[in-house]
């Protein structure tokens, strides 16, 4: 999929996205980790374009391969900051905290994001966008593997060393047959 770097491109991606999970036999509960998850990666990426002025599309694929689903999403921001980043001590958003129910980790997250709303384009206008910060901790704990790589003057690396960074590439994996 090509998407514009709008808000309003997420429901389209994610009709697009639950219709195929379903027609490969993904369960309800599979199906809503990886939109939560991916919800949250072109959400990122929507902020990344945004956020260096860049109005270059989106670019979002991906594939089933028997229970394993790969989705890659590519935008043009300048990549990310560790002033930005979150310490890893953050348990309350880590898979190794079996004490949390899910329910439990969603208010969590809602509570963190009704504190911390920006600015982001939705259907061409400015809107408060509440979903700002803590996503690559929620793409973690929703997906089985999260990597991050970056692209610029031709090169793909994940820790770029020498060449200018034009945007990132998000490759998060799911595999059902582990969530059973």
């Amino acid at each position: 999929m090509f998407l514009p770097p709008d808000m309003s491109s997420v429901r389209h991606f994610r009709t697009e996205l639950k219709r195929t999970l379903e027609d490969n036999g993904f369960s309800a509960e599979n199906i809503m980790q990886i939109e939560l998850a991916a919800d949250e990666a072109l959400t990122n990426a929507v902020a990344a374009n945004v956020s260096c002025h860049c109005d270059e599309t989106i670019i979002c694929r991906w594939r089933i391969d028997s229970a394993k689903f790969t989705l890659y999403i590519l935008d043009y921001g300048s990549g990310l900051s560790e002033d930005g980043s979150l310490p890893d001590n953050d348990k309350e958003l880590l898979r190794s905290n079996q004490n949390q129910c899910f329910s439990t980790f969603l208010d969590h997250i809602k509570n963190h994001q009704s504190r911390k709303p920006d600015t982001l384009p939705y259907n061409g206008s400015g809107q408060k966008h509440k979903n700002m910060g803590k996503g690559l901790k929620i793409i973690n704990a929703m997906m089985d593997s999260v990597k991050v790589m970056f692209h610029g003057e031709g090169m793909v690396d994940e820790a770029p060393a020498g060449f200018k960074v034009m945007g990132s590439i998000i490759a998060l994996e799911y595999d059902r047959s582990k969530h059973l």
